[in-house]
């Protein structure tokens, strides 16, 4: 009886380290918005391609489809740069609200310095002619402990996290307003 509740206590230290080892970070998060000139329902057809983030986000070299049906809830991407890659999943999809949800699932810090990323897109219709995406996110930084190196700050994963979404929002109008 004592062994088997040794066994579950270390089996309940090694669960619950991930959450300890976030304990005292501050959470972080971003968000960008872009106006686009052009109607909300093609601006959300390009944004709901789940498994064609790589048309419009620049340096995706590579959108696989690792399991599910693409656009629908528990669909998994494998997004690669040259040959680094990450993996995430969708966890929640509003074509009415023009909304979706993502998580990271497998990380990549050299890619994104981040851990515990989570995000959300949203398409809001301002016209006829005219549509706005937001882009958020929230994550914790690279390195969860003391004295992270100086490419997995908070600072870092800030600025990482906002590059990628001024980048891809950026070429998203571009390519949708033909300019």
């Amino acid at each position: 009886m004592i062994k088997t509740l040794k066994t579950f206590m270390g089996a309940a230290l090694v669960i619950s380290m991930p959450v300890m080892a976030l304990d005292g970070l501050e959470k972080l998060s971003v968000t960008e918005t872009v106006t686009v000139d052009a109607p909300a329902k093609q601006v959300w057809g390009k944004v709901i391609s789940f498994d064609g983030l790589d048309s419009w986000i620049p340096g995706i070299t590579k959108n696989e489809l690792v399991s599910g049906v693409p656009n629908e809830v528990g669909a998994v991407r494998k997004l690669y740069v040259d040959d680094a890659s990450l993996t995430e999943e969708l966890t929640d999809l509003d074509d009415k609200a023009m909304t979706l949800k993502y998580r990271i699932t497998k990380d990549n810090v050299d890619l994104l310095p981040v851990t515990h990323y989570s995000s959300t897109i949203s398409v809001v219709s301002k016209g006829d002619n005219v549509s706005e995406v937001s882009w958020s996110g929230e994550f914790y930084r690279g390195f969860p402990e003391s004295n992270p190196p100086d490419y997995l700050t908070d600072e870092a994963a800030v600025k990482g996290v906002t590059g990628l979404y001024q980048a891809g929002l950026g070429n998203l109008k571009k390519e949708l307003e033909g300019k």
